[in-house]
């Protein structure tokens, strides 16, 4: 049975479920390269076709994550896949907090678990077993937590939706000065409930976010602009606060969870669940002993309500976060020529990449299929030395030309993960802090951010293949093994997709080399001589 879901908000994706099998999931602003698209993915719903290598009068179902008022946009939809003939499937409208509890669980490695979504839509939870999901307690708009966050995230100077990582990180420079205003702010209540006290904000828009209110001003200063070249100590405590009060929440919220469900296992989602700090802080403090963090659950989730929940079709055994589009060595070689770019193909490029990494260079890796979700998870990487100090600094003023204070995270081998962080635990998709162990912080500085922490990926060889021998190519050279990357992206543009966005990518910012498949491209800096590859036997 084919399903095809489809979600049309922020950051808009469509997916494909063939029975227990993720064929396909793409957000549309990896297409259309408009970051956080968020209008009907027309393009992502003709890549899920094509990739399962069907036309829409071949879907069973098409699953649309909601509400949305009227119907759904079918005529819209049937445009998208070239389709003007009749079709056969049925239309489902899946609220949407039942699509996030279903992309939380039903994608995730465990047989039971709680869950918990959180997002501007509100907060959901849930205890789900098999192929069955029950939903407890729903605390929805004008009281979410997503819109708090972004708030305080426009307040700062940052953009609502787009920056809440970057006032993630901002807030590792604070102090606890706002922490008691914060906590008047927002009211944990019993059994798995919050509350905002709504004179602090002014609502505004149909997307549940607010503005903050003259109340707000009067406690906390004018808004100013964000910290671009150095952060305000103003604007890191405010930071500092409002991430406090924001795990402050979550923890009680998973407390509740743990206690009402018994369960030992946590599945989560939703914008507010993409924040890595508060997940590590849940993974450690919540009483769960294993999490499973869902990076792009809505159009997934949509086609899983559907397929697993309501015809009972098998769970997916894995496949979601590396279901996007994926390009042959001839497009890729064809990339480089049409832009006029001298490349070679060395004998072992995961071999070669490790030395010039750990040389210095910035390099973009472009392997396999496209990630899903908001991180580079080493298909669509840009990488450096975790060892030098100046790698975050040369990566965020050359290469994604961000703020300076942001951190490089950290992909780091599984089964060594322990030896560098203070909880060893699986983070395969990038959406867990970790503390660094104190012993190990002078080693890596790179990833290592101003608290001690670090967003770790674990890396395991049956999960990524390639980019494990990369990074295991690097500790035989180095003796570390992990290596330092953001996503392969200039900071104003989605994840790379194609060959072509990579090479122009490269192009147009400060990376020093390019590693597309098996092909390697490299600039020449200044009195550098002309790079000598090893030519494949």
């Amino acid at each position: 049975m084919d399903v095809l879901g489809i979600s049309r908000a922020h950051d808009s994706a469509a997916a494909l479920v063939r029975d227990g099998e993720i064929v396909a999931l793409a957000e549309e602003e990896r297409f259309t390269r408009v970051r956080h698209d968020g209008r009907l993915p027309r393009r992502a719903v003709a890549y899920c076709l094509e990739q399962a290598g069907i036309g829409l009068d071949e879907v069973d179902h098409v699953a649309f994550h909601g509400p949305r008022a009227g119907s759904p946009p079918d005529g819209e939809v049937r445009e998208a896949a070239g389709h003007t003939g009749p079709v056969g499937y049925g239309v489902h409208l899946v609220e949407h907090h039942r699509a996030y509890a279903a992309g939380a669980f039903y994608a995730s490695p465990f047989d039971s678990a709680a869950v918990l979504t959180m997002d501007a839509a509100g907060t959901c939870l849930a205890v789900a077993d098999g192929a069955r999901i029950r939903h407890l307690r729903h605390v929805g708009r004008p009281h979410s937590l997503g819109a708090l966050y972004a708030a305080v995230t426009g307040y700062l100077g940052f953009r609502p939706g787009r920056d809440e990582d970057k006032v993630m990180a901002l807030a590792a420079y604070g102090d606890d000065t706002y922490l008691q205003p914060f906590a008047d702010l927002l009211r944990l209540t019993p059994y798995g409930g919050h509350e905002l006290d709504l004179s602090w904000f002014e609502p505004h828009g149909d997307g549940g976010r607010h503005a903050v209110s003259a109340k707000f001003l009067d406690a906390f200063g004018p808004p100013g602009p964000p910290a671009v070249e150095t952060p305000t100590q103003h604007s890191a405590d405010v930071a500092f606060a409002l991430q406090a009060t924001l795990e402050r929440a979550a923890l009680h919220l998973a407390r509740w969870l743990r206690e009402t469900t018994g369960s030992t296992r946590l599945a989560v989602a939703g914008d507010a669940a993409m924040n890595p700090m508060l997940n590590g802080r849940l993974l450690a403090e919540s009483g769960f002993e294993e999490l499973s963090v869902q990076p792009a659950a809505a159009s997934l989730g949509a086609a899983l309500e559907v397929s697993v929940g309501l015809y009972g079709r098998p769970r997916p055994a894995g496949g979601q976060l590396f279901a996007g589009p994926g390009f042959t060595e001839e497009r890729m070689e064809k990339a480089l020529r049409d832009a006029g770019v001298d490349y070679r193909r060395p004998g072992d490029i995961a071999r070669h990449a490790a030395a010039r990494i750990a040389d210095g260079l910035i390099v973009g890796w472009f392997q396999g299929r496209a990630e899903c979700g908001p991180r580079g998870l080493g298909n669509r990487s840009l990488l450096a030395d975790p060892r030098d100090p100046t790698s975050a600094t040369r990566m965020n003023a050359r290469v994604r030309r961000r703020e300076p204070f942001l951190p490089l995270a950290s992909s780091c081998l599984a089964e060594r993960s322990g030896d560098y962080f203070a909880d060893g635990r699986p983070s395969p998709v990038m959406l867990v802090g970790f503390d660094v162990l104190d012993h190990r912080r002078g080693e890596v500085p790179a990833i290592t951010h101003v608290d001690g922490s670090a967003r770790v990926q674990t890396v395991s060889r049956a999960g990524n293949p390639d980019f494990h021998a990369l990074i295991t190519r690097f500790e035989e050279l180095t003796g570390v093994p992990m290596l330092a990357g953001a996503s392969f992206r200039d900071d104003d543009e989605p994840i790379v997709c194609t060959p072509e966005d990579a090479v122009a990518c490269y192009l147009r910012t400060g990376a020093d080399a390019l590693a597309l498949g098996p092909f390697w491209a490299g600039k020449r800096r200044s009195g550098e001589p002309e790079l000598q590859l090893e030519e494949a036997r």
